[in-house]
């Protein structure tokens, strides 16, 4: 319906602007601009101003309703943000080596979830920079450490790579904490995860789910 909602306004400006000695070139710039405008405001979205992150250690922050045109860049450790009804329409790019989450919730993603930073030597029990999403998403990670969380049994592309939950070797049931990681056998589980990182220079990707009851 939206988008028949769109193509309308937009046939009928194009109708509008006939006749008033505009090029056809500007007549559909024109309409363009105003089609744009009209889904901006039928989401209640605005455009950003703003595509740079830095936040301190700890710090937590809520981002909503923006539109990002560009790249949006993430810095600061131990840190957490959130976007609520924003699109992205470039990158999202999380710099963090240690713990910061970037969380996407009712949001879009044209472009990729990417991690850049030095880190790559860790261990499992490492606080891993961090993506938690809620809609399917293109995660990037070259030559780095990072970890896309989804909450749900949906598709999450890592390096090229598709995952889904029945793809996950570990589970974890965190109403029973204390049994640790067991083998993934089809429990039920309402997220799941994947990390990368590097061990005496070998690279590990792992893909474990769990059961959280407060879900």
């Amino acid at each position: 319906m939206k988008k028949m909602a769109v193509l309308f306004l937009t046939m009928c400006l194009m109708l509008a602007l006939g006749g008033c000695g505009q090029t056809d070139t500007d007549q559909q710039a024109e309409a363009q601009t105003q089609t744009q405008t009209a889904e901006s405001e039928e989401g209640g979205k605005q455009t950003a101003t703003e595509y740079t992150f830095a936040l301190a250690d700890g710090e937590q922050k809520d981002v909503s309703d923006l539109i990002f045109e560009q790249d949006v860049t993430v810095s600061g450790e131990n840190a957490q943000i959130t976007f609520v009804n924003c699109e992205f329409q470039g990158n999202v790019i999380n710099t963090a080596s240690e713990g910061t989450r970037v969380i996407l919730q009712g949001s879009t993603v044209e472009g990729q979830c990417v991690f850049q930073s030095d880190m790559k030597e860790t261990t499992m029990e490492w606080s891993f920079p961090k993506f938690l999403v809620d809609a399917p998403v293109d995660a990037a990670a070259e030559d780095c450490i990072g970890s896309v969380i989804a909450f749900g049994d949906f598709e999450i592309t890592w390096n090229g790579q598709p995952y889904k939950m029945q793809d996950a070797t570990l589970f974890v049931d965190l109403s029973n904490a204390d049994a640790g990681f067991v083998p993934y056998e089809g429990q039920e589980a309402n997220y799941f995860c994947v990390a990368q990182w590097w061990e005496n220079g070998e690279q590990q990707v792992l893909v474990e789910c769990e059961y959280d009851p407060n879900l």
